[in-house]
């Protein structure tokens, strides 16, 4: 019988206030064939510690992978923890995990089911990525919206390669991955903004699948590292009063930050033999005058329409 291991990729880093409930929440699932690999980015709270308590619990399970060059950043941890699992070779898949979040029972199961429905349908050696909704909760795990696509006005299901250079629909904690994954994503480039849309970027939408289950409650406590801020007018219009300087700035960092990744896509994609067309159509697209572009941003600026004229203007 095929091995149904899952390599759980848990990056920590000054986490221990919340670490302990999702620790809890990965012992509760449903599915037990698991590892939980996990790399630290140099806490000096009580991380370590609470991970070192809870190693019995799992039975040999938990594994602290070294990190020879802790204080990286988010990035650059999940690649350790990606290059870890990879190099072990015990699991055929790896599923991101945050370390303030909770998992519903049914996280691993679900995901893993979906997986090898799409590997099936993909073919072998086919890089997948599979991903679900979440319930987006307050620190105190009060609920805030019962769905983060929803919240954040997005189509995952219906999200395409392109739309992908330049927003990300695919949220990391919610997100597996196969080896074949694993396998065109590393070395993740200098120019990924984050772990997560990278690999969804090497996915594409032919080889991902949205499951429109909310699997995880998605904490917010004002330190994440990304979270989900409201996209209503009014809350743009309150950070708009409260720094529009910062919001301007944000916009254009990402502008520049989205066209580097897409840079480093073509060059990966032809590295790997597959057809980086749409990506070289994207970055010609980007380089038009403003009044060019006009008739083509919906393919690539997905969303709002106030998200949408931001990009124009300041991308």
């Amino acid at each position: 019988m095929k091995s149904t291991c899952v390599d759980l990729l848990l990056a920590t880093y000054n986490g221990a206030r919340h670490l302990g409930a999702q620790l809890d929440s990965l012992l509760a699932q449903t599915h037990q064939d698991f590892r939980l690999l996990v790399s630290d980015d140099g806490s000096t709270d009580g991380t370590l510690t609470l991970l070192e308590s809870y190693r019995a619990r799992f039975g040999g399970r938990l594994v602290l992978v070294p990190n020879a060059a802790p204080g990286r950043g988010t990035v650059r941890n999940f690649e350790n923890l990606m290059q870890s699992s990879l190099r072990d070779a015990q699991a055929g898949w790896a599923a991101f995990c945050d370390q303030d979040d909770i998992w519903l029972p049914r996280k691993i199961e679900a995901t893993l089911a979906e997986m090898q429905r799409l590997e099936a349908r993909a073919g072998e050696g086919a890089a997948c990525v599979v991903h679900s909704d979440l319930v987006v909760v307050d620190s105190a795990l009060n609920v805030v919206h019962p769905s983060f696509v929803r919240h954040q006005r997005f189509d995952p299901a219906n999200c395409t390669a392109d739309a992908l250079l330049s927003i990300n629909q695919v949220t990391g904690c919610a997100m597996m991955v196969n080896r074949a994954l694993l396998q065109t994503a590393l070395p993740l480039p200098a120019a990924a903004v984050m772990h997560d849309w990278w690999c969804a970027l090497l996915a594409g939408s032919g080889h991902r699948s949205f499951l429109d289950e909310p699997l995880v409650l998605y904490r917010q406590h004002g330190a994440n590292q990304l979270g989900a801020k409201g996209r209503t007018l009014r809350n743009r219009l309150a950070r708009l009063v409260a720094d529009a300087p910062g919001v301007l700035r944000r916009v254009r960092a990402l502008g520049q930050a989205t066209r580097a990744q897409a840079l480093a896509l073509r060059e990966r994609l032809d590295s790997l033999g597959r057809d980086g067309g749409y990506v070289e159509d994207y970055l010609a697209w980007r380089g038009r005058p403003l009044w060019r572009r006009l008739g083509g941003h919906r393919r690539y600026y997905a969303g709002p329409a106030l998200d949408r004229c931001s990009r124009l203007l300041f991308w």
